[in-house]
């Protein structure tokens, strides 16, 4: 039997799609539905999608990172020191891998937010929005587990934050410490590493079987665009390899962004479980049984006024304690009094702002008003659609040319810089490009 023959290349990528797809009918991949829309539609509806596309950047740049890191008390520092300094890309990967995981924790909430405040809980959606609550946990753990294995200062004032509020849990915490702990910090890194690489992505990609609904929306210019921003992030504020873990030396540290909020809870001298675990686990527990009491038919955050507030006291109650988290009395002689906040204040600052956020809500947010006007979206014409393409096309080139070059100079971080200018630009183009081909569509 001769080979099939095509005429053009398009009709053997359309022959080769098309046998992909029948040998997948009988594959799990096949009950979800693949949507590339042709034209603009708002990325709120599909964060969660793009959560996932940064996790698995996650997964590729972590598992370059792991033939060269080493899981041990000696050799941690500084092997991530040598990915940074000399391993040939290390210190793109690194950078990558550090801040594309700080952007999964922030598209995360804000996933977690939109979901919420547009009443997308209650389109029998109840188990999609369970699994989303306990997929955002295992996103912060998973950071969490991923930048202690540096072992340095800053990482191993998080580790003793985790290995205390651990400890002090009551029943089941001194049982359950020593499994994730083990006698030492010799056991202890090579449990994070299992932890971060293995163990907990597993957890995830098993309620990402749950989670995931049949419909997603993969826009290739907004994921470009996001990837580009990651590498932009990265080239502007490139993160330290900090100093080695020394416990002889009182340095004034504070952790990741997204655990600040528990480090200000316990800088107030309160007891540690019930400021450090109760509090944030109650924050939680609120948001998972919210589709089971909040059982009205109404999806607008507008017309649920106690459901609206709560979601926008909770998000001034991250900020505040956030803020407070990053704190630092440098006027005080002592660390601890550097780092000590006082419960009075501290607790009133954001009680003052949770009554505060239902007063706002109720009293200007909640108001009925008249009907939007309907958005206008900007229209190109196609040959100013074509422009746009051919100049964002060449700066594409120009910024990646100026990439590679400032690599070779020994600049990586302005290299990473160039890097993402160049892909937020593929992203426009390629967004240009799309809007162009159905403006200069004929009609049938």
């Amino acid at each position: 039997m001769s080979a099939p023959r095509y005429k053009t290349f398009k009709e053997a990528v359309d022959a080769l799609i098309k046998w992909t797809v029948e040998r997948l009918e009988r594959t799990p991949f096949a009950a979800f539905k693949f949507t590339f829309p042709k034209q603009y539609i708002s990325p709120y509806g599909y964060l969660g999608t793009l959560t996932a596309i940064v996790f698995l950047v996650l997964g590729v740049s972590g598992a370059i990172l792991m033939f060269y890191y080493s899981p041990s008390v000696d050799l941690a520092f500084s092997s991530v020191r040598e990915i940074q300094d000399s391993v040939p890309f290390g210190f793109v990967m690194r950078q990558v891998h550090y801040h594309a995981s700080n952007f999964m924790v922030l598209l995360a909430v804000f996933h977690l937010y939109y979901q919420y405040f547009s009443g997308r809980y209650k389109i029998k959606n109840e188990v999609l929005w369970v699994t989303g609550i306990i997929l955002g946990i295992l996103t912060v753990l998973e950071a969490y587990t991923g930048y202690n294995l540096i072992l340095n200062q800053r990482a191993m004032l998080a580790i003793n934050i985790g290995m205390g509020l651990t400890f002090s849990a009551p029943v089941l915490g001194p049982t359950v410490a020593p499994i994730l702990m083990g006698g030492g910090y010799f056991d202890l890194i090579v449990r994070f590493y299992a932890l971060h690489v293995f163990i907990i992505p597993l957890l995830m990609l098993l309620l990402l079987a749950v989670h995931v609904p049949r419909a997603l929306i993969i826009d290739m210019p907004m994921i470009v665009g996001v990837l580009g921003a990651i590498f932009v992030v990265a080239g502007m504020f490139p993160a330290e390899i900090g100093i080695r873990f020394d416990p002889s030396k009182g340095l004034v540290e504070v952790p990741e962004w997204y655990l600040t909020s528990i480090y200000a809870f316990l800088r107030t001298g309160s007891e540690r479980f019930w400021s450090g675990a109760l509090l944030p686990l109650l924050f939680a527990i609120f948001f998972l049984i919210v589709p089971f009491v909040d059982k009205s038919k109404k999806l607008s955050w507008r017309d649920r006024p106690f459901f609206a507030a709560m979601g926008i006291a909770s998000i001034v109650m991250i900020i505040v304690t956030t803020v407070w988290g990053f704190y630092v009395d440098f006027s005080q002689r002592t660390v601890f009094d550097q780092l000590y906040v006082e419960p009075v204040i501290y607790y009133s600052s954001f009680g003052i702002m949770t009554l505060a956020s239902f007063f706002v809500t109720y009293r200007y947010l909640v108001k009925p008003r008249g009907k939007p006007a309907p958005a206008k979206p900007v229209v190109l014409t196609p040959g100013a659609g074509l422009a746009a393409v051919a100049v964002t096309m060449a700066l594409v080139i120009v910024f990646g040319y100026l990439a590679v070059l400032t690599y070779a100079q020994n600049m990586p971080n302005i290299s990473m810089f160039h890097m993402g200018m160049s892909l937020i630009l593929l992203g426009m183009m390629l967004h240009f490009y799309r809007h162009t081909s159905q403006t200069t569509a004929k009609p049938r």
